[in-house]
């Protein structure tokens, strides 16, 4: 926390905003690298394998009668993280205030504006590990995915391959990420509406989107395909606007999601850990500076964007042009 600021945690633009971070649309770093809260700033835990630990070996001895069982042995490994404390302020002036907040509260609208920029950058960071070819293996397409080759791009095989590959590590994969232009593309692609159309009796009329491209993939175990809208600014302060994507063009990611889990051995390639002695997964807090006569809003987050199994997830590699 911050003992000496003088700074109040405030519940109540902190609820303002909880609702503006349901209105950033474009962003799915928190559903790729799910909330998981951890009580120490950093730590280390056991991590079993699948070789070290035995997981998939099957042995089972026969006992003669007087006789004993074979024993297993496993090896633990064990993993660290730790959380960082990363936050935002921004001043509001009295005299804007004071005219601004005839209309709006400006307190509030810098709380909704500041998470705005801690989430993209929390976005930037998940993006940056799960489109890492040091943390999960790549493979190649079967065809490249260029826009010469709509006919051909055979988006159905690679996910299905990928699919394979993560179930190699026991492992069910259940969510899709695609970045936002190489989805664009795969929606004009001939193979992949004849596998949607054709999974829904032809309708040729349906659209081609991440929802039915999700049940269309159903029966293989996924439940969700994300799509990677998210874009920031990269220009310098004061100069004209340079967006770019936080997704690279260059893969799809393939692998399993838990939002459901309480703890990080439950499954799942990555989480957000989040440190609860200093607030949720972002805190809100304001503070009076005299000398710039302004309120300082302040939302910061003390977190660790943790791959916890690279083996549930894999990169299909789009070799975009």
């Amino acid at each position: 926390m911050y003992p000496t600021s003088g700074a109040t945690i405030r519940a109540d633009l902190n609820i303002l905003v909880e609702e503006a971070s349901d209105a950033e649309k474009m962003l799915i770093g928190l559903q790729v690298f799910p909330p998981l809260p951890v009580t120490a700033k950093s730590g280390t835990y056991p991590k079993l394998s699948i070789a070290g630990g035995a997981l998939s070996d099957a042995v089972a001895t026969e006992r003669a009668r007087g006789g004993s069982y074979g024993t297993i042995s496993r090896k633990w490994t064990v993993d660290t993280y730790d959380c960082i404390d990363r936050g935002l302020e921004e001043p509001v002036d009295d005299t804007d205030a004071a005219d601004v907040g005839r209309f709006f509260n400006l307190e509030a609208a810098a709380a909704r504006l500041t998470l705005r920029n801690i989430l993209k950058a929390h976005e930037a960071r998940v993006a940056a590990a799960v489109i890492n070819t040091g943390n999960f293996a790549e493979t190649n397409p079967v065809v490249d995915y260029t826009a010469g080759n709509l006919a051909t791009i055979d988006f159905v095989s690679d996910l299905l391959a990928a699919i394979d590959r993560v179930e190699d590590n026991e492992t069910s994969p259940n969510t899709v990420v695609i970045p936002k232009a190489v989805f664009s593309r795969l929606v004009q692609s001939k193979l992949l509406k004849e596998f949607v159309r054709g999974t829904s009796d032809g309708n040729v009329s349906m659209p081609i989107n991440a929802e039915n491209i999700a049940k269309a993939f159903a029966d293989y175990g996924i439940e969700r395909v994300l799509i990677g809208r998210a874009r920031v600014n990269t220009g310098k302060k004061g100069a004209a606007k340079s967006m770019a994507q936080v997704w690279p063009n260059t893969h799809i990611w393939v692998g399993r999601t838990n939002q459901a889990a309480k703890e990080a051995n439950e499954g799942g390639a990555g989480f957000t850990l989040y440190w609860t002695a200093e607030g949720g997964i972002y805190t809100t807090e304001t503070y009076r500076s005299e000398e710039k006569r302004s309120n300082m809003v302040r939302v910061r987050q003390n977190t660790a964007e943790k791959i916890v199994d690279p083996t549930a997830g894999t990169l299909i590699k789009t070799n975009y042009a």
